[in-house]
């Protein structure tokens, strides 16, 4: 079916046609969906030490975008090592808070500032 509705709208009359009755399309506009959007972790470290703690962010596509903008500008000021990383690895957990998140942790938070690691146990 697919193949044969390509080569349909291959033939610029029909492309444009498809195009005009596409664009009157009408859409109810619906409600945003949450406020916020939540990641869940759970880390434990050799020595049996475990911690839990969420991530809140804005709304999923939004803080996307705010990461990927938040990157480019550490990037572009030289934030980073050479080489192939994930960017929390290349930027620290702190690239999450950075962009607009919020840690939600569990037992003390640490200082505002302050890297994330500061957990008993985690390799320094």
């Amino acid at each position: 079916m697919l193949p044969l509705l390509g080569r349909l709208l291959s033939v610029p009359a029909l492309r444009r046609r498809a195009v005009g009755l596409l664009s009157r399309v009408t859409v109810k506009a619906a409600p945003r969906p949450r406020e916020h959007s939540w990641g869940h972790a759970v880390v434990e470290w050799a020595d049996g030490t475990r911690r839990e703690g969420w991530l809140r962010a804005g709304e999923g596509m939004g803080y996307t975008a705010d990461v990927t903008a938040t990157v480019t500008e550490l990037l572009a000021g030289g934030s980073s090592r050479p080489g192939v990383w994930t960017p929390a690895a290349a930027l620290g957990p702190g690239l999450a808070a950075t962009a607009g998140g919020t840690f939600v942790l569990d037992g003390p938070s640490p200082a505002p500032g302050a890297p994330l690691g500061d957990a008993p146990g985690e390799p320094q």
